[in-house]
C-alpha cells in the first residue's frame, strides 16, 4: 500500500530527529566515559597510575625478592611490576657520597671481602666511591645479576626519571657526619623541597628514618618534604592523644603491623592528620589485610604481587605444580638439630612426578636454601627442604646451615623459585 506523500514526509522527519537523538545520546555517553578515563587513570605499564582508594604500594629495596636488593636490576624489575614508590637505604662513602645500600657494610651484598682482602669488617664509610664502584652487587643473588654494582643516590634519582616515587631511609645517621645535611643539599639541587608527585601520582620523595633526632633535623631543614617515622613495636598505634597530636606537628607518617593493629587503630591514628604505612609484607593474605584496614600505604617485596591483591587477581601463576605447603619451625628448640629441626615442606598438586633440580628457597632475610640436585617430588606427596645439617632422603634435602633462618619475626615469609629462578609460590605465616 502506497502512503499519502505528506504521512512519508512525517515519517522522514521523525526519523532523523530519532538518529540526532541517539547520536546526541551517544555523544553524552561517550563525554561521561571521558570523564570516569580521566578521573580513574589506566593501568598500562610501569610508572602507573596510582588508583584513588588503595594503598599505595612501597617497593622495599626495589623488587628484593626478584632481584639483588637496592640495585639498578631491582629497581628496574620494581617499575616493571607496577611499584608506586622505590624504598632504598642511605649509606655515605668515606669521600662523603650518599650511596645505596641497605647495610653499613659491603660484605654481604658485594664482593668486598675478595676484591679487598685485608679491609675487613668492610664498613662502607671506610671506602671511596671509586673503590665502592668496583664490586660486584649481583652475583650474591645469582650468577646471572653479575656486573650490578652500588647505586649514588643521583644515579637513583636518575634511574627513576619521575616515573615513580622515591623514599630514601636515613639508614645510620649516626655513622656518617653530615648525613643529613648532604641529603638535604641533594634533594635541593634536584628541586625535591617539597610536597611534590611523580608521574604516577605517587608522592616524589618521601625521607623515612628509626633515628627521630636525624628525622626531626631534616624536617627543620626541609619541612615541606613528607616523612615518616619509623619504631620498633611499632608503639604508635595505640600512643596517646597527647603523643599523636606532637608528631602530627612534624612528621607525616608513622608505621604500623597489619597483624598486630585494627582499622579502627589505623583510622584513630589517621584521624590526628597522620599517614599509616604498612610493615614490610608479602603474604597475599596479609596485604590483603593491609587493603581492609585501611592503610595509606602499603610496604613489600613483591609488587607485583601487592598489585595483583589490590586488584582482586590471582597474584601467582604456578606452572609446574609444585607449592610451599607449610613451614615448621621450632622457636624453643634447636633451629638446626642435626637430621631434624626446622624445615620447609613442598607439595606436589599435580599426578607425575616433577624433578627439583635447580629449584631453591629463600627466606624474608634473603638467605638461599638450595631444594637438592636430581631430587624427585612424587604426584601428591611432601617434599621436605631443612636448614640445618643430615643426610639427604628420596624425601628430604639438608642445607647443612649451623644458624637457625625461619620465624625470627611477627610474620615470615618463604619464596619459592624454579631452576630459571622465577617465583613459583611464597607462603607467609605467624611467627609469635
Amino acid at each position: 500500500m502506497r502512503l499519502p506523500g505528506f504521512i512519508v514526509q512525517r515519517l522522514r522527519t521523525a526519523l532523523v530527529c530519532s538518529a540526532a537523538l541517539a547520536a546526541v545520546a551517544a555523544t553524552l555517553v561517550s563525554a561521561q566515559a571521558v570523564s570516569a578515563d580521566a578521573s580513574t587513570p589506566p593501568e598500562t605499564a610501569a610508572g602507573r597510575q596510582v588508583k584513588r582508594g588503595e594503598p599505595v604500594v612501597w617497593s622495599h629495596r626495589g623488587a628484593s625478592k626478584n632481584a639483588p636488593e637496592e640495585t639498578t636490576a631491582a629497581y628496574q624489575r620494581a617499575l616493571a611490576d607496577g611499584a608506586d614508590v622505590l624504598e632504598g637505604d642511605l649509606a655515605q662513602t668515606k669521600d662523603g657520597v650518599l650511596v645505596v645500600i641497605h647495610d653499613n657494610t659491603l660484605a654481604r651484598t658485594t664482593n668486598a671481602e675478595e676484591v679487598f682482602p685485608d679491609r675487613a669488617p668492610w664498613n662502607v664509610i671506610d671506602f671511596t666511591l671509586a673503590e665502592i664502584k668496583q664490586l660486584d652487587a649481583g652475583s650474591w643473588w645469582d650468577p646471572a645479576f653479575a656486573g650490578q654494582r652500588i647505586l649514588t643516590l643521583r644515579e637513583w634519582f636518575q634511574l627513576t626519571g619521575g616515573r615513580a616515587g622515591l623514599a630514601p631511609e636515613l639508614k645510620s645517621p649516626t655513622l656518617y657526619p653530615g648525613m643529613v645535611e648532604n641529603l638535604v643539599k641533594e634533594l635541593r639541587a634536584w628541586g625535591y623541597t617539597h610536597d611534590l608527585k611523580a608521574r604516577n601520582g605517587a608522592p616524589q620523595i618521601w625521607v623515612q628514618s628509626f633515628d627521630e633526632p636525624a628525622l626531626r633535623q631534616f624536617h627543620a631543614l626541609l619541612p615541606k618534604v613528607p616523612t615518616l617515622l619509623l619504631r620498633s613495636g611499632y608503639p604508635f598505634m595505640t600512643a596517646t592523644d597527647e603523643v599523636l597530636t606532637e608528631l602530627a606537628t612534624w612528621t607525616t607518617a608513622v608505621a604500623g603491623n597489619p597483624v598486630q593493629t585494627t582499622a579502627s587503630q589505623v583510622a584513630r591514628v589517621q584521624s590526628f592528620g597522620l599517614k599509616v604505612v604498612s610493615e614490610v609484607e608479602d603474604g597475599p593474605s596479609i596485604l590483603s589485610m593491609i587493603e581492609l584496614q585501611g592503610y595509606d600505604y602499603l610496604f613489600t617485596n613483591v609488587p607485583d604481587v601487592a598489585k595483583a591483591v589490590l586488584n582482586d587477581k590471582t597474584p601467582l601463576r604456578t606452572t609446574h605444580g609444585v607449592v610451599i605447603d607449610s613451614v615448621v619451625y621450632n622457636p624453643d628448640g634447636s633451629d638446626v638439630e642435626p637430621g631434624g629441626g626446622e624445615y620447609i615442606a613442598l607439595r606436589n598438586t599435580t599426578r607425575r612426578p616433577i624433578e627439583l633440580t635447580g629449584y631453591t628457597l629463600r627466606e624474608f632475610g634473603n638467605t638461599l636454601l638450595r631444594v637438592g640436585d636430581r631430587a624427585v617430588i612424587e604426584p601428591g606427596s611432601f617434599y621436605k627442604v631443612y636448614v640445618g645439617p643430615g643426610t639427604d632422603r628420596p624425601d628430604a634435602h639438608f642445607n647443612g646451615l649451623t644458624t637457625g633462618v625461619l620465624a625470627n619475626t611477627v610474620t615470615d615469609h618463604v619464596y619459592l623459585y624454579d631452576s630459571k629462578r622465577v617465583m613459583e609460590d611464597l607462603y607467609s605465616y605467624l611467627a609469635s
